[in-house]
């Protein structure tokens, strides 16, 4: 299955567009598929009191509902797929609030003498598609390309591992992402998601 976790505050605009024309085209070519929608679902990203003091209990539990459902999500998936737009060069505070929430240790990895090690390897794909005003190229070259750098090296392939394959891995942005680039960047998305 594949997993869609979108993260933006408005329902309408370029990362809506971009969510709205992957979630048709996985349903034109009967791709099974969950989207979570964390402002819509009303996601806190902020870890509570209780959830820091049992945090290195390591038993990947939570007594939040809506992480409980995420985490049974994800369980089941095989494609992990995030629609963001790219804030002060790297993901929203809600994302990564997202991960330290839900990808408990326990869930997500686990700690071992040499660090830690993902426990969700069952995720054989990753695709981030965002959205940012600056150029792709001065967010690689200028930026520190933090998406690929840090957000899928070292964020993300902690939970899931490095993945096999030149096409197991993908990063898709619209930059700059004006309306004119909108039909390129949703032909790309499709291109990705088409068996």
């Amino acid at each position: 299955m594949i997993t869609i976790v979108y993260a933006h505050p408005l329902e309408d605009g370029i990362s809506a567009a971009t969510r709205d024309a992957l979630v048709g085209h996985l349903c034109a070519t009967k791709q099974p598929y969950s989207l979570i929608n964390l402002h819509q679902e009303g996601f806190n990203p902020v870890m509570t009191m209780d959830e820091r003091s049992s945090f290195f209990a390591c038993t990947g539990e939570s007594g939040d509902p809506l992480v409980q459902r995420y985490q049974k999500t994800l369980r089941a998936t095989d494609h992990l797929a995030f629609v963001f737009p790219i804030w002060f060069n790297e993901q929203p505070a809600i994302v990564k609030g997202f991960f330290e929430r839900v990808f408990l240790p326990g869930f997500g990895y686990a700690y071992t003498e040499l660090g830690t090690t993902p426990l969700l390897t069952h995720i054989k794909r990753l695709t981030v598609i965002t959205s940012s005003g600056a150029p792709t190229e001065m967010l690689t070259a200028v930026f520190d390309n933090m998406i690929e750098r840090q957000f899928i090296r070292h964020v993300v392939q902690t939970m899931i591992g490095t993945l096999a394959g030149s096409d197991a891995s993908a990063w898709i942005n619209i930059g700059p992402a004006l309306p004119e680039n909108l039909d390129a960047h949703i032909a790309a998305v499709k291109a990705r998601f088409t068996l």
